[in-house]
């Protein structure tokens, strides 16, 4: 019983204990799991008479849920002999008599197999209904049965005690959803916490932080710090005061990684982060990020994936990022979809998975589905840069649907003014729609800020220039032999587009043109 947890059944039956006035459960167990689940998922205190001695106090209330245990609780010598549970103790006989004499009783998982509680229900008055829930109606004792058909009882059959619970669950979703109660019940008991523990430490060290403080407190300082140097300093100071605390270490990495984007040593400060949080899948996972995306580490990054999801199988989060990292930088679709279509088991409405499934159907040239899952992607969240310019590209390519597209390209644009990739695509779609001035201040901006580690963005680039733009066809056209010479590409990409209208302008070196568009798009 030390481990044993409320279940989903239980859950739904702590909403019927609290939302209903006077509801009551009698049981023969005597564990905690009823109470348990009351104070956990609810805001009700129930009332426990789990011994004889407080049967005065067992009447239903119409504030808190009541819960009688028959063979006393767990801590109360509980009654577990069979000499023991023959007999019900004579405390109990009226306070049963009075809950029902206006409560209908509804048997869940009770076998009458012992003498107490059984030989109260065959002498007791026949209540206004009687319901008998069992998952085998042919198994039931010939004591059972007749105790059913002397209060003219109905026999239910059920799959078992959370199915029943279940079926119910519809009654309370039509007041409150129950998902959406336990998710009010535990934001309101943070935020209480939260508030009292900002008022202790405001009063306690409303002159200085250099007093003593615990790494929770340094962490929530750090939480509020709008200032991200000033936050880092926070973190810093707590770091040096609790160098072995391993969440502070996981905290700290995380903020560096993906809030300030400090990279400057944070290889080390991963490596001393996983000294203390060896075995925490999250953590893993974040690194493994960090190789990929930051070091370009990719043995390391696949290593550090691999190890997370041994941990944590149904991490979302990791399993969304290896399936990108498989897709982008290991180039296996095919393995990716595996991961794509798992984040999606756990998660279905997870955008970056749906989005990333998407982008493996249009490569399949599954065009239809591919803009199911665009869609979805964007329903789940609008605001998801990648997936607008993804969509975009699609609407571009397979659709024409130039006007849609130009918006999504704009929308993700607006979203994440940083990504050069987009702007790139975007000036691709301004030429192929013969807008070239505006197209040039897209690549222009987009070769100011250009780093040494987007190499096929930058084989684009310059393949625009050289398509399109006469002033620079002499260095494009060196820049693209260059960047092919090192085995850049930009495979799949499609260039068919410009180059017609590059023929149209007359351009003066059409083969070469064509040959260039070969070698970037194709292995």
């Amino acid at each position: 019983m030390k481990t044993a947890k409320p279940s989903f059944g239980h859950i739904v039956l702590s909403q019927i204990l609290s939302r209903t006035r006077g509801h009551c459960v009698l049981t023969t167990n005597f564990d905690s799991l009823i109470e348990s689940s009351v104070y956990q998922f609810t805001n009700k205190t129930p009332l426990v008479c789990g011994h004889e001695s407080l049967s005065g106090y067992a009447r239903p209330s119409q504030i808190h849920p009541l819960i009688i245990k028959i063979h006393r609780d767990l801590l109360l010598d509980p009654k577990s002999d069979p000499n023991e549970i023959d007999c019900l103790d004579p405390k109990w006989k009226e306070p049963l008599d009075n809950i029902f004499s206006s409560h209908i009783p509804i048997i869940i998982g009770y076998g009458g197999n012992d003498g107490s509680l059984m030989s109260y229900f065959e002498t007791m008055n026949r209540p206004s209904n009687f319901f008998w829930c069992t998952t085998n109606p042919n198994n039931r004792s010939q004591r059972v049965q007749k105790l059913i058909k002397k209060h003219e009882g109905n026999v239910v059959q059920i799959d078992g005690f959370d199915e029943l619970m279940h079926e119910l669950l519809w009654v309370f979703d039509e007041i409150k959803p129950i998902k959406e109660v336990l998710k009010d019940i535990t934001e309101d008991r943070s935020k209480i916490a939260t508030k009292q523990q900002e008022e202790i430490i405001n009063k306690s060290n409303a002159k200085t932080i250099d007093l003593e403080l615990s790494a929770l407190e340094y962490s929530n300082l750090a939480d509020k710090e709008l200032n991200l140097e000033k936050r880092k300093k926070i973190y810093e100071e707590a770091i040096a005061k609790y160098p072995t605390t391993g969440w502070l270490w996981w905290n700290y990495t995380y903020f560096l990684n993906f809030v300030k984007k400090d990279y400057e040593d944070l290889n080390n400060k991963y490596i001393q982060a996983l000294k203390y949080n060896e075995n925490e899948a999250g953590l893993l996972g974040n690194y493994a990020i960090y190789l990929d995306r930051v070091k370009n580490d990719y043995t390391k990054a696949d290593e550090y994936f691999t190890k997370s999801l041994l941990l944590d199988p149904e991490n979302v989060a990791v399993n969304a990022e290896y399936a990108d990292f498989l897709k982008f930088i290991m180039n296996d679709m095919e393995k990716a979809k595996i991961y794509y279509l798992k984040t999606l088991a756990i998660d279905p409405e997870n955008a970056s998975a749906l989005g990333g499934y998407a982008q493996y159907l249009y490569r399949k040239k599954q065009y239809d589905k591919a803009a199911e899952y665009y869609t979805k992607a964007l329903k789940f969240d609008p605001e998801n840069s990648a997936n607008h310019a993804n969509y975009a590209n699609y609407l571009k390519n397979i659709t024409k649907e130039y006007d849609k597209a130009e918006i999504h390209f704009l929308k993700a644009i607006h979203l994440n003014p940083e990504d050069v990739a987009v702007k790139t695509n975007y000036a691709q779609f301004l030429l192929i729609n013969q807008r070239k001035e505006e197209a040039e201040v897209y690549i222009d901006e987009s070769f100011n800020v250009i780093n040494d580690k987007e190499y096929d963005v930058t084989l684009e680039l310059w393949f625009y220039r050289y398509a399109h733009y006469p002033k620079h066809y002499e260095e494009a056209e060196k820049k693209v032999e260059a960047l092919l010479s090192k085995g850049i590409r930009s495979l799949g990409w499609n260039l068919n587009e410009n180059i017609k209208i590059a023929e149209k302008e007359n351009h003066p070196n059409r083969s070469k043109l064509k040959e260039f568009a070969n070698r970037i798009t194709q292995k």
